[in-house]
C-alpha cells in the first residue's frame, strides 16, 4: 500500500470518523435504553453497519475525504455538518422503515449530539497535527521537477504551496537538457543541464516531467536514462493547451493510460445503475401516486380551454444526440408555429400569444412537463439532467454556443440544475444561452446521487413558489 500522505490522510480521517461514530452510537444506546455494551445484539450491529455505510457514502458525495489539507476550514466544516444531518436522517429512516421500538426519540437526539461534538472536533484535531508534521519536514518525498513551461512551473509552485502532498522540490530544472555518456564502469548516460552533469540523483525519490509540444527535450529520452535509477517517474501531460476547460479523469485499457479532458461520473457503470434504478423507481412514484388522479384533471381543463389533443409531442434529441418523441401536456393552440417569420425556432416568450390561458397556469407550475415520466420510465430520459430542447433549437445553437453539444453527453432530465438556478425560460439571448450550457456541462462533470436529491427538491419548491422565468 502506498503510504504517501495524501493516502495517509484520507486514511485517517475515515477511520476517526468510524471510531467516533462507533462511539457515538454505544453511548447513545447506553445513555438512552440503559443498555450494556456487552447487551448488544446481531440486530444492533447491522444498523451501525448501515450508518457506517450510509455515512462513507455521504461524505464520498459531499467530497469530505478529498485531500485537501489546506482547504479553508469553514468549508470544511460545512460539508462535515451537512454529512452530519445526512447521517441524522438515515437513523430516522432506519428505525421508522424497521418500526423497532428499542431505539427512541432519545436515542437520536444523543447519537446525533455526541456526532455532532466529536466529528468535527476530531477533523479540526486531525488538521492541526497534520500541519504540525508537515512543519517539521516529516512524511515528506524528495523531488525533481523537469520543465520549465506553463503547465511545470505552475505543477511546481503547486506542490510548493500543498506541502500535504508529501512532497520537497529539491531542485526545478526549467532550461534544455541534454545527454552525455558517463565514464563510471556501469556506462550509464547522465543527463546534462547546459554543460553540467545533473548530478547524483540517488537521494531524489520521484521525477516530475512537464510534457508539452515546445518543449527543449525529449521526454521518452529522459524518461529512458532515468529509469536506470531508483526513482519514480511521473509525466505530467500537458493538458493545459487541451481547448476544454473541465475538468479530466484518468483511466486504464490495459497498460494503455488514458486522460479524458472531461471527467464524468455517470460514466462509471455503478453510477448509471443508481441513477437508472432511482429513476425508475421515482417515475413510478409520481405516474401511480399524483399522475393518477392528476392527469384526468390537467386533460379535462385543456379540453375545456381549447380544441386539441391533451398530449403534446414534439422531436427533441437525447443522449449522444439521439432524436426522441418528448412528451407534454399541451399548452399552446394546436395551429401555433414554431418558428417565426425567417424560419427559425420560436421559443415560448412572455406574454406569448401562442400559449392557452390554461397552459400559462400549467407552464408557470411546471405541470405541463408531468408527461415526461412516460420518457424517464422508458429510458430515453432522467429525471434530473439537462433539459432537452427541440431539434431545430440544438441545430440552431449548436452555431452560437461553443461546445453546445456536450450537454448532449448525459440523459436528459425533466429538471436540471440550469433550471434551479433560473435559467429556463426563452434563452434567445446568446449570452443567457451560454450560462444555461455552462451550468448543464458543470453537472455533468460534477454528478452525485446527492446532488440530484438537491435538484428535486429545489425543483419541487420552485413549483410551490412559482418561477417568474416560466411563461
Amino acid at each position: 500500500m502506498d503510504l504517501s500522505s495524501r493516502y495517509l490522510f484520507h486514511f485517517t480521517h475515515v477511520v476517526s470518523d468510524f471510531f467516533f461514530i462507533i462511539l457515538s452510537f454505544l453511548l447513545a444506546v447506553r445513555f438512552s435504553n440503559y443498555a450494556y455494551f456487552y447487551e448488544l445484539g446481531l440486530y444492533d450491529a447491522g444498523f451501525l453497519l448501515f450508518l457506517l455505510c450510509g455515512w462513507y457514502v455521504t461524505a464520498r458525495s459531499n467530497r469530505l475525504y478529498e485531500d485537501k489539507i489546506q482547504e479553508n476550514q469553514m468549508r470544511e466544516l460545512f460539508k462535515t455538518a451537512n454529512t452530519i444531518l445526512w447521517q441524522i436522517m438515515l437513523v430516522v429512516l432506519f428505525i421508522f422503515a424497521v418500526k423497532e421500538d428499542d431505539y427512541s426519540r432519545r436515542f437520536v437526539v444523543v447519537y446525533g449530539c455526541l456526532i455532532a461534538f466529536f466529528i468535527p472536533l476530531s477533523k479540526i484535531a486531525l488538521k492541526r497535527v497534520y500541519l504540525m508534521v508537515f512543519r517539521h519536514g516529516y512524511l515528506r518525498r524528495r523531488a525533481l521537477v523537469i520543465g520549465g513551461g506553463e503547465h511545470g512551473q505552475q505543477f511546481c509552485k503547486y506542490i510548493k504551496e500543498n506541502k500535504y502532498y508529501g512532497y520537497e522540490v529539491v531542485r526545478h530544472i526549467k532550461g534544455a537538457l541534454s545527454f552525455a555518456e558517463s565514464d563510471s564502469a556501469m556506462g550509464r548516460r547522465v543527463l546534462m543541464v547546459g554543460d553540467q552533469p545533473l548530478g547524483d540523483i540517488h537521494d531524489i525519490d520521484e521525477v516530475f516531467i512537464a510534457d508539452g509540444p515546445d518543449t527543449p527535450y525529449s521526454t521518452k529520452e529522459i524518461a529512458s536514462v532515468l529509469s536506470e535509477y531508483a526513482v519514480r517517474l511521473r509525466v505530467i501531460p500537458d493538458v493545459f493547451q487541451m481547448n476544454s476547460p473541465g475538468s479530466y479523469a484518468f483511466s486504464m485499457i490495459g497498460g494503455f493510460p488514458l486522460l479524458s479532458v472531461r471527467n464524468e461520473p455517470l460514466e462509471d457503470i455503478y453510477n448509471r445503475a443508481a441513477k437508472r434504478a432511482f429513476d425508475i423507481f421515482f417515475s413510478l412514484f409520481v405516474l401511480v401516486f399524483v399522475c393518477s388522479w392528476l392527469f384526468p384533471i390537467i386533460a379535462l381543463l385543456i379540453k375545456l380551454g381549447s380544441k386539441g389533443p391533451v398530449f403534446y409531442k414534439q422531436e427533441r434529441w437525447g443522449k449522444r444526440n439521439r432524436p426522441f418523441l418528448c412528451y407534454k401536456f399541451r399548452s399552446m393552440y394546436v395551429k401555433a408555429p414554431d418558428t417565426n417569420q425567417e424560419g427559425k425556432f420560436q421559443q415560448a416568450k412572455k406574454n406569448d400569444p401562442r400559449i392557452t390561458p390554461i397552459g400559462r397556469i400549467l407552464r408557470k407550475t411546471s405541470l405541463d412537463e408531468f408527461p415526461q415520466f412516460l420518457n424517464v420510465l422508458s429510458g430515453e430520459m432522467s429525471v434530473v439532467g439537462p433539459r432537452p430542447h427541440a431539434s431545430l433549437m440544438n441545430v440552431e445553437a449548436a452555431y452560437v454556443v461553443k461546445n453546445y453539444l456536450v450537454r448532449h453527453q448525459a440523459k436528459p432530465g425533466i429538471t436540471g440544475w440550469a433550471q434551479v438556478n433560473g435559467l429556463r425560460g426563452e434563452s434567445s439571448n446568446p449570452n443567457l444561452l451560454k450560462a444555461r450550457i455552462e451550468h448543464d456541462i458543470w453537472y455533468i462533470e460534477h454528478w452525485s446521487f446527492l446532488l440530484d436529491l438537491k435538484i428535486i427538491f429545489l425543483t419541487f419548491w420552485r413549483m410551490i413558489i412559482g418561477d417568474k422565468q416560466a411563461y
